[in-house]
């Protein structure tokens, strides 16, 4: 197809340098016919490739998955299996539940953990976990910064030295197993060494 511009060059060459405003107007509406009817033709192209396109309310749609229910049990498998599951995780708490038990506000446990006091779990979403050892230590922290009034430093010694004994009691205890007189001599004084220590005593 011809396009406008060689249109109007040719008729330039024709007419001269001396061509008329008017035929210039016509060499105009006719390049303006020409255009339209190649708009005309390209949208009835289009038209035909829309036509020919495949209905989309003439396919199929795709099959249901089955068991779409919004269950948390699998198919097949017991619901009082849950049950099981409940039990296996007890004892390891989010923060908001661990604050609740606690009866304090979830930032306190956060600022305890900045200052290196406590080191919860954490799931692969970094959520954090605290399980039982962990609720006893923040009994343990609260106790001797608002009972005993130590500052971090002290609390800190506290902890290790609290620790340390735990870890000895375990040590005597399991080497005397089998003897329940030897461990309860030893349960007792390990009782007296807490309590002269103001700390509670690790049952």
């Amino acid at each position: 197809m011809v396009s406008c511009q060689s249109t109007l060059a040719n008729d330039g060459r024709n007419n001269g340098k001396t061509g008329s405003l008017s035929e210039d107007i016509s060499s105009e509406r006719r390049c303006g016919l020409m255009n339209q009817r190649s708009d005309e033709h390209s949208k009835g192209q289009r038209g035909t490739r829309v036509e020919n396109m495949s209905d989309p309310s003439d396919q199929l749609p795709p099959p249901r998955p089955e068991n779409t229910e919004l269950s948390s049990t699998a198919p097949g498998v017991d619901p009082g299996a849950d049950d099981q599951a409940v039990i296996e995780v007890e004892g390891v708490y989010i923060i908001s539940v661990a604050a609740r038990i606690l009866d304090m506000h979830p930032q306190t446990l956060r600022k305890y953990e900045r200052l290196g006091l406590i080191n919860p779990g954490r799931t692969i979403g970094m959520l954090r976990l605290y399980s039982i050892q962990d609720i006893k230590k923040v009994r343990l922290i609260r106790y001797l910064s608002d009972e005993l009034g130590l500052n971090l430093a002290g609390v800190e010694f506290a902890l290790a030295a609290f620790d340390n004994m735990s870890a000895i009691k375990q040590r005597i205890n399991g080497r005397l197993e089998g003897i329940p007189a030897a461990q309860q001599v030893v349960q007792e004084e390990m009782d007296l060494l807490f309590e002269s220590l103001n700390l509670p005593n690790d049952r």
